[in-house]
């Protein structure tokens, strides 16, 4: 969970996100919320994106994932926020700050570089994203369903299912200070389609 003072994405004297049931019980909306969310990063795949790598992209795939949950789905957040010592990229820059990490995505460049070249960018893109945290909520899968995307018009594939997700977390926090065990993981993670 993530800390704001007086939040306005959150019930009054609450931790708990304001969410279209309604629901005041933050077991039962995790409960929810990781339910909605598998289903759609399931059938994310099934569409056909016509859009190119830029920031709507990324909003488009956040509002997919979860729009059946939060009204705020698929729009930057308004506020700051912090999550144990880590103070996330202040939101006023975000707009800013994202392009220039979009402008990183080049899928004929990526197409061209060698393996540890591409998952040395796909590592850059998930931590630059990561502590932007462009969203309120949900910044995570968002970005896994990105690189996955990114991955697999690059002509590689990614299951984030096969991976630990504790071991995801780690390296996506270690990584703010030094990439090593996130690139490890992608390494071991990513393969090329044959």
């Amino acid at each position: 969970m993530y800390d704001a003072i007086n939040s306005k994405y959150t019930y009054k004297g609450t931790d708990i996100l304001k969410n279209k049931l309604d629901i005041k019980d933050e077991e039962l909306l995790k409960e929810y919320e990781t339910r909605i969310v598998a289903f759609k990063i399931a059938t994310i795949s099934t569409l056909t994106i016509k859009m190119e790598y830029s920031p709507e992209r990324l909003k488009f795939i956040h509002k997919y994932l979860f729009e059946d949950i939060f009204y705020f789905a698929g729009e930057y957040r308004q506020e700051n926020i912090t999550k144990g010592n880590f103070r996330f990229s202040e939101y006023v820059y975000i707009e800013d700050n994202i392009k220039q990490i979009f402008q990183k995505i080049d899928i004929e460049e990526m197409k061209k570089m060698s393996f540890n070249e591409f998952i040395k960018i796909l590592s850059y893109i998930m931590t630059e994203l990561n502590v932007l945290h462009p969203f309120r909520e949900g910044n995570g899968r968002t970005i896994r369903e990105l690189i996955r995307e990114v991955c697999f018009d690059c002509g590689y594939v990614i299951d984030w299912y096969e991976i630990n997700h504790d071991d995801i977390l780690k390296a996506s926090i270690k990584a703010v200070f030094d990439e090593t065990e996130q690139i490890k993981m992608l390494r071991r993670s990513v393969k090329k389609v044959i």
